[in-house]
């Protein structure tokens, strides 16, 4: 169909006809995202959550697999509008909105009123439906509080309390981001249990200046290294401050993004020491935030707080610290990177995230398949 041939009438039949499709196909996509949450199945791919996942898969906006990921779980509790969203009788936006005032015993009538609501019109229903009034917003405030009490010899402090919702989210994301870049307990090899995870992060914060748009503190790390262990990827021997034994990756990793002084030994014996620092100078960091947005580059990641700076071709190994050879991650994916032997190749912007197989992720996009492809093409 050449489209400018066509009536007016029977553009407006097309349009109507491929928008309903398009919320069919959407519908599809949020049952297929309701399926990979009950498996969990994204979490073989190094997301942090399912809304990264989703980002990647689809190569969405992370706002877009939000709300995506949001109506999928919204959806399984709403059989009525689900099946209307699927016949393509209703938008995403229309579902997006509605499913947030909807339950089991009015969805039935909110499919039908959201048919004759401009979109304005829709979203000034919602929020007036789950609004709060200011008196609440003071009630709320007015019940804050924060209790500390230590037992009797000040071995422990106990504290609980209480935030209103504005606060409580700032509260609850900043221990969220801290947690989510915590490594695994280096005794057991596993995760602590969120909650003890949440109190490490708690104390973090305290105890700096809690500014998330900065990355690494710049602590000064001294790490005595056998020679061969900066050329090879396994053997040799690393040690944090000549105690605690490193495994060649997590040296990789502190050679990234932190002032670095690593002390060469060969037959135990000192031989040499290297520069004190391949530190990323304050106008090189700026650059490469702004070239990558601010936000961990990892497909699908959404994270813009906590941030660090990997050298693709480790520093140790040769690369060199300048623009095309450094890349922004949150602290959860340069972890896991380096830990989980994922490789980065490719240029600046078009970087591609590799398994340990060096198989892309996400996998490429397949051609449409051809029952799809019959319900698209123009006639």
């Amino acid at each position: 169909m050449v489209w400018r041939e066509a009536s007016t009438d029977l553009i407006d039949e097309a349009l109507d006809h491929f928008a309903g499709l398009s919320a069919a196909g959407l519908a599809r996509v949020c049952d297929l995202i309701a399926e990979v949450d009950r498996r969990q199945s994204w979490m073989t791919d190094g997301a942090r959550n399912l809304t990264d996942w989703v980002a990647a898969q689809l190569r969405v906006r992370h706002e877009t697999a939000v709300r995506l990921v949001a109506v999928s779980r919204r959806l399984l509790d709403l059989p009525v509008i689900a099946a209307r969203f699927a016949a393509g009788n209703l938008s995403f936006d229309q579902v997006d909105a509605v499913s947030r005032i909807a339950d089991v015993d009015t969805e039935a009538d909110w499919a039908d009123r959201v048919q004759a609501l401009s979109a304005a019109e829709l979203d000034r229903l919602v929020r007036r439906n789950r609004g709060v009034t200011s008196g609440d917003e003071r009630s709320a405030w007015e019940r804050r509080r924060l209790v500390r009490q230590w037992n009797l010899d000040e071995s422990e402090l106990n504290f609980h309390g209480r935030l209103p919702g504005a606060e409580g989210r700032i509260f609850d994301q900043s221990i969220d981001e801290r947690v989510a870049a915590m490594p695994p307990n280096p005794e057991t090899g596993m995760f602590d249990p969120l909650q003890t995870r949440s109190a490490d992060a708690l104390v973090e914060l305290a105890g700096t200046s809690g500014d998330p748009s900065t990355t690494n503190p710049q602590a000064a790390v001294t790490v005595f290294i056998d020679a061969e262990t900066l050329i090879a990827d396994i053997g040799g021997i690393s040690e944090l401050d000549n105690t605690a034994p490193l495994s060649n990756r997590t040296v990789q990793r502190l050679a990234c993004d932190a002032i670095f002084e690593p002390v060469l030994r060969e037959e135990g014996k000192v031989v040499g020491v290297g520069r004190r620092t391949r530190k990323i100078s304050g106008w090189l960091r700026r650059q490469v935030v702004h070239r990558d947005g601010g936000r961990c580059q990892w497909s699908g990641c959404g994270n813009t707080g906590w941030l660090q700076i990997h050298h693709i071709i480790p520093w140790a190994q040769g690369g060199p610290t300048d623009l095309d050879n450094l890349i922004l991650l949150c602290g959860f994916h340069h972890r896991f990177l380096h830990e989980h032997e994922w490789h980065i190749t490719g240029p600046p912007g078009g970087w591609v995230f590799r398994r340990p197989d060096w198989t892309p992720y996400p996998n490429p996009r397949q051609h449409l398949d051809p029952r799809l492809r019959e319900l698209v093409r123009t006639r």
